[in-house]
C-alpha cells in the first residue's frame, strides 16, 4: 500500500501545473505537464519554420496566398505518406537544438521559450529585408556585420533613433511576456542538472554538426541525404525555399573552402612553376616597363552598369555618354558579374587577388568573412608597390574590410572614422558620400606622395536605397515590363545617380591628366543594383542582368595613354583585372599574371552560375560554373578544350596552394612581378 500512495503522490505532483508557491491552481489539467512541454515547443518550433519560409517567399510576385500555401506546403509535405519532401524535419532538428541548447543554460523554460522564437523571427525578417533589398539570401557570412548594427538598418531605411527605440520595445516585451507566463506557470527552474549537461551536450554537437553538412560521407551529410536534402549553392535563394531557410543557414557553416586537387604536390607545383616561368619570360621580352613604376588606382564603382543595356528598359536621353565615349577610346569592355544586388566584396577580392570564386567550394559565399581571416598567405597586386592605401567612403567595418585591408598590407585605410577622409559630400537626400567626393579622397591621397602607390577605393554613392534622394529628375525612362510603383520610383532615382557619376568621372579622369606622372585606374562596376524584379522575372534576361562596365585608363603622362587592347577583352572577369591592366601598361608580369594571361585568352570571363527564382539558364557540369567568350557566349563546360581543362587544372592547383595549401610557391618568386 505505501507503494501505492507513492506512485498516486508521483502521478499528482506531474498533473500539477502550478508549483507550490501557486497551490490554489487545479491538479486536473488537459493533459499532464510532460506531454504540455513537448507539445508547446513543437507547436511554436513548427510555426517557427512555417514563418521563416512564408517571409522569403518574395520576389517571384506571389501573392499573399500564394506566399502562404507554399509555407503550408512546406510543412505538410513532410508528413504526406510516401512523400519525398522531409526537409521540414531537418529544419526542426535545428530550431529544437537551439532551444535545447538556451534551455540547457538558462533552466527557465518561458525564458527559453520566448527568446527561441524571438531569434527565428528576426532570422526570417532579416532574411526578407535582404530579399527584398539585394535579392539574396541571408548567410552565416553576414553574421560578421552585426558588429555594426545601425549601418544594416541604414540601409533598409531605418534611422538609428528608431532602432534603437525598436530594441528597447523588444526588450520590454520579453519582459512583460515572461512574467506573464511565470503567472500561468511558475515554475522557475525547470530541470535538474543531469538532465541539463546531457541536453546541452545534445544541442551543442547537433548544431555544430554543421560544419559537415557540406562534407561529403560525414554523418551530417548522411542523415541529411535521408531526409531529402537536395543543396542548391548556386542559387541560394532557391535552396532555401526548396530545403528550408534555417536548414540551408545552417549548412552554409560548412566553409571547408577548397578541396585539395588531385595530384597537388611539391613536385606538382614546381611544374606548374617551371612552366608558367618560361611563358612569363617570353611575354617580358617584348614588354620595357615596370608596374612598380607608375601609378595604379582599382576604382570599384557601386552598382554602376548601363541602364540602356538593361532589356525592356527605356531611357532619354543617354545617362552615360562620357563613359561611354571613353571606352570608345581606351581599354573597356564588359565584367560578367557574380553578383546581382550585392556581393560587393567577392568582385573586390578577385579583382586583388586574381583569384576565382569558381575555384572554391559552393559554400564559400564570401571571401572577406571566410577565407581571409585564417589564412597567413595572401599575395595581391598591392603587393608591388611599397606605398599602398585604401580609401573607403564609408563604414570600416563592412565585409570586414578593416582587417581583411590590414592583412593584405594596406598601410592606411580611410573612412568616415578614423583615419577619416576629406572629403564627405552627400547629394541631396542621398545618405552616401558622392562619387565626386570619393574621387576628391583619391586626388587628396595622390597629392600626399609623388612617388608611385597603389590605391584601392570602393564607392558609395549609388548604393541601393534609391528613396526619391534627388530634387530634379532629367530622364525620360520606360519599360517593355510591368513595373511596380516602387521599381519605377527606385529605376528613376539609381538613374540620375549613374548621370552624376558620369560626370564626376569624367572630371576625375581630367585631373589626372594634369597630374605629371604616369596612372592608370582600373574601373569597374561591380553588380547591377536590384530594382529590376519584372525584368530579372525572364530567364533570358539572367545574363545581361549580371553584366557590368569596365575600363582601363592611362593618363597623359603615360607611356599607355590612349592605348585600346581590341583582342580578348570585350568580356572580362574581375580576377582578370592585374593581367589585363599589366597588358595594357605594356608591363612585365609575374609567372602567376602570366598564368592569368593565357587563362583571359582560352576563357575571357568565369563566373560561378547564375541563377534567380530556381531557374537555371545554364545546365552544365563542374558545379555549373559559366564561362564566356569575347563575344559574350557561353562555353559549355563538357565542350572545353584539352588547353583549356589544362588551365583550369594549373589554375584550381595554384589557388589551393595560396589558400590552403603548403604555399609551395610562396618563396619562389612565382607571384612577384619584376621590378626595377
Amino acid at each position: 500500500m505505501d507503494l501505492q500512495k507513492k506512485f498516486k503522490k508521483i502521478i499528482s505532483g506531474i498533473n500539477d501545473f502550478k508549483s507550490k508557491q501557486n497551490p490554489a491552481m487545479s491538479a486536473s489539467a488537459p493533459f499532464p505537464r510532460w506531454l504540455f512541454y513537448p507539445l508547446i515547443v513543437l507547436i511554436s518550433s513548427t510555426f517557427d519554420i512555417w514563418f521563416v519560409q512564408f517571409q522569403i517567399q518574395v520576389g517571384m510576385n506571389q501573392t499573399l496566398v500564394e506566399r502562404v500555401q507554399a509555407a503550408t506546403n512546406f510543412v505538410v509535405n513532410a508528413f504526406i505518406p510516401g512523400s519525398q519532401n522531409h526537409q521540414f524535419i531537418l529544419n526542426l532538428i535545428f530550431v529544437l537544438a537551439f532551444f535545447g541548447l538556451i534551455l540547457a543554460i538558462t533552466n527557465r523554460f518561458w525564458l527559453t521559450f520566448i527568446l527561441n522564437n524571438l531569434i527565428f523571427i528576426v532570422f526570417a525578417i532579416a532574411d526578407n529585408q535582404k530579399l527584398i533589398y539585394r535579392n539574396e539570401s541571408i548567410l552565416p557570412s553576414d553574421l560578421s556585420q552585426l558588429t555594426n548594427p545601425l549601418t544594416l538598418v541604414n540601409f533598409i531605411g531605418i534611422s538609428a533613433g528608431k532602432f534603437v527605440m525598436l530594441v528597447v520595445l523588444a526588450i520590454l516585451v520579453i519582459v512583460i511576456l515572461y512574467f506573464l507566463f511565470r503567472r500561468f506557470d511558475s515554475r522557475i527552474k525547470f530541470t535538474k542538472w543531469f538532465v541539463r549537461v546531457p541536453l546541452f551536450v545534445l544541442s551543442a554537437l547537433i548544431i555544430f554538426s554543421a560544419r559537415n553538412l557540406y562534407t561529403s560521407n560525414t554523418l551530417p551529410d548522411r542523415v541529411a541525404s535521408r531526409l531529402n536534402d537536395s543543396p542548391i549553392p548556386w542559387d541560394v535563394n532557391y535552396d532555401q525555399r526548396s530545403n528550408g531557410a534555417i536548414y540551408s543557414f545552417m549548412r552554409f557553416f560548412d566553409n571547408k573552402v577548397m578541396n585539395m586537387p588531385q595530384g597537388y604536390s611539391r613536385a606538382a607545383m614546381a611544374k606548374i612553376d617551371r612552366k608558367y616561368k618560361k611563358v612569363a619570360n617570353q611575354i617580358n621580352a617584348n614588354r620595357p616597363n615596370y608596374l612598380d613604376k607608375q601609378t595604379v588606382i582599382y576604382i570599384l564603382s557601386e552598382s554602376f552598369s548601363d541602364p540602356l543595356r538593361v532589356p525592356g528598359l527605356h531611357v532619354n536621353p543617354d545617362p552615360i555618354p562620357k563613359i561611354r565615349a571613353l571606352k570608345d577610346r581606351t581599354t573597356s569592355g564588359y565584367m560578367l558579374s557574380s553578383g546581382y544586388g550585392g556581393g560587393t566584396a567577392n568582385l573586390e577580392y578577385q579583382a586583388l587577388t586574381g583569384l576565382s570564386l569558381t575555384n572554391f567550394l559552393p559554400t564559400v559565399t564570401s571571401p572577406y568573412v571566410q577565407v581571409v581571416p585564417s589564412s597567413n598567405y595572401l599575395p595581391n597586386i598591392s603587393n608591388t608597390w611599397a606605398i599602398k592605401n585604401a580609401i573607403h567612403p564609408f563604414l570600416p567595418v563592412t565585409y570586414s574590410r578593416a582587417s581583411v585591408y590590414k592583412k593584405f598590407g594596406f598601410q592606411k585605410f580611410y573612412t568616415l572614422y578614423s583615419p577619416k577622409i576629406k572629403y564627405q559630400n552627400r547629394i541631396d537626400n542621398n545618405p552616401y558620400v558622392s562619387d565626386r567626393s570619393a574621387y576628391q579622397n583619391v586626388l587628396w591621397q595622390l597629392s600626399k606622395n609623388a612617388k608611385p602607390q597603389f590605391i584601392q577605393m570602393p564607392t558609395m554613392q549609388n548604393h541601393l536605397g534609391y528613396s526619391n534622394w534627388y530634387r530634379n529628375y532629367t530622364f525620360d525612362i520606360t519599360s517593355t515590363f510591368r513595373q511596380s510603383n516602387s521599381e519605377v520610383d527606385n529605376v528613376k532615382t539609381y538613374v540620375q545617380g549613374v548621370s552624376m557619376t558620369d560626370n564626376a568621372t569624367e572630371w576625375f579622369l581630367q585631373q589626372l591628366d594634369r597630374i605629371n606622372r604616369p596612372i592608370t585606374v582600373v574601373w569597374y562596376g561591380d553588380h547591377l543594383p536590384g530594382i529590376y524584379d519584372s525584368e530579372m522575372s525572364d530567364p533570358n534576361n539572367l545574363l545581361p542582368l549580371h553584366e557590368t562596365d569596365y575600363f582601363i585608363y592611362s593618363n597623359k603622362a603615360s607611356a599607355s595613354h590612349n592605348t585600346k587592347l581590341d583582342d580578348q577583352n570585350n568580356f572580362t572577369s574581375p580576377n582578370y583585372f592585374q593581367a589585363l591592366s599589366a597588358e595594357h601598361m605594356n608591363a612585365k608580369i609575374s609567372p602567376f599574371l602570366a598564368m592569368l594571361t593565357e587563362l583571359r585568352q582560352q576563357l575571357p570571363a568565369s563566373s560561378i552560375a547564375l541563377a534567380k527564382s530556381g531557374s537555371d539558364l545554364w545546365q552544365t557540369d563542374d558545379r555549373k560554373n559559366i564561362y564566356l567568350n569575347n563575344q559574350g557566349a557561353q562555353i559549355v563546360n563538357n565542350q572545353l578544350t584539352s588547353q583549356q581543362k589544362s588551365l583550369i587544372r594549373d589554375y584550381k592547383m595554384v589557388q589551393y596552394d595560396i589558400v590552403k595549401g603548403r604555399h609551395y610557391i610562396k618563396n619562389d618568386g612565382f607571384m612577384i612581378n619584376p621590378s626595377k
